[in-house]
């Protein structure tokens, strides 16, 4: 999201640096670019595709892009998860990124309008027709999303194989729901906004604010000072930076997959140092206790799994109302 320079929300990246970016990440073995077609309206695809195509490593990578949210401004047709934008849109992201096919499209959110079935068959269509490989879901309720893999896989059609959502070590929701569907599915969680969007990077400073001049608005609770405080005191503890811990926390949990997004040079170099970072178990469980969260109804009641299942002998206990 980041490769481009039309966004201001995001800030802007000069080509000459992304490029950069991108020679390091695939020369020290990396595979795999998230992107999608409406990040820095259409230039990111736009770089990604010229970088590939000028080097030719198009069967060197697996490229994931995303279709829904509207590309132009008023257009109902161009938007949203309906059958005639998905292939309008993937037409246009084959062209942007200088491909014949797209190795994970992603449904990029739920709508709300499109029905499953629209959905499910016109993304199988697209697997058959050879323009997509596999596919992917993100920014969508467990639920529904259980719903349309039970439908394409009594149809024969193409399953989800992936989930991307937003998830660190400050919002864990996803724990509740969807990374335990994930599990029991098959599929893999990519994570994104792994440092909290900004706030845990080591910028925000209790009362002070941002001390590194975020061009995103970032909204602080006394529980992010304290999550950010505690990523901050690991990291002079290993001697790394704070993203690398926040990285760190979400590659420990296991069948995830952290979506790096870097501005320069110097952000990617540090991101790279992760891979030498394991967080011991004392210091993962510091983390996860200073954000422990309401796991929320009815996990609270039934347990999250056989051992703290209360109602389920012999892991737990005989119900207390039971005579005999």
């Amino acid at each position: 999201m980041t490769f481009g320079d039309r966004w201001d929300y995001t800030g802007k990246m000069p080509k000459s640096e992304a490029e950069k970016v991108f020679d390091a990440y695939v020369g020290a073995g990396g595979n795999f670019i998230d992107t999608a077609n409406f990040y820095q309206a259409g230039q990111s695809e736009e770089w990604i595709g010229e970088f590939i195509e000028t080097k030719n490593l198009r069967e060197d990578l697996v490229i994931a892009t995303k279709y829904s949210i509207p590309t132009k401004v008023g257009s109902v047709n161009l938007g949203g998860n309906s059958r005639k934008n998905m292939f309008s849109a993937v037409k246009s992201s084959l062209q942007r990124l200088r491909t014949t096919y797209i190795d994970i499209l992603y449904v990029h959110f739920w709508d709300f309008a499109t029905p499953p079935e629209e959905i499910m068959r016109g993304l199988n269509d697209l697997v058959s027709s050879g323009k997509i490989h596999y596919l992917g879901i993100s920014d969508t309720p467990g639920w529904r999303v259980s719903q349309m893999n039970t439908m394409a896989r009594e149809r024969g059609w193409a399953e989800f194989v992936c989930y991307q959502g937003l998830y660190n070590v400050g919002t864990r929701d996803v724990e509740r729901e969807i990374i335990p569907m994930c599990n029991e599915l098959g599929m893999t969680y990519l994570s994104w906004g792994i440092v909290g969007q900004g706030k845990y990077t080591g910028r925000m400073k209790r009362g002070k604010g941002d001390t590194g001049g975020s061009r995103m608005g970032i909204n602080m609770t006394d529980r992010d000072y304290d999550i950010a405080e505690m990523v901050e005191k690991i990291a002079k503890e290993t001697g790394r930076s704070c993203p690398q811990v926040c990285t760190a926390w979400v590659v420990a949990q296991g069948n995830n997959i952290p979506i790096i997004g870097v501005k320069s040079m110097e952000q990617f170099e540090d991101n790279m140092k992760t891979l030498t970072l394991t967080l011991s178990e004392d210091q993962l469980k510091r983390l996860n206790t200073v954000s422990n969260f309401e796991i929320g109804f009815p996990l609270n009641f039934i347990g999250t799994n056989l051992e703290t299942c209360f109602l389920n002998p012999p892991g737990g206990t005989i119900v207390p109302w039971t005579k005999k």
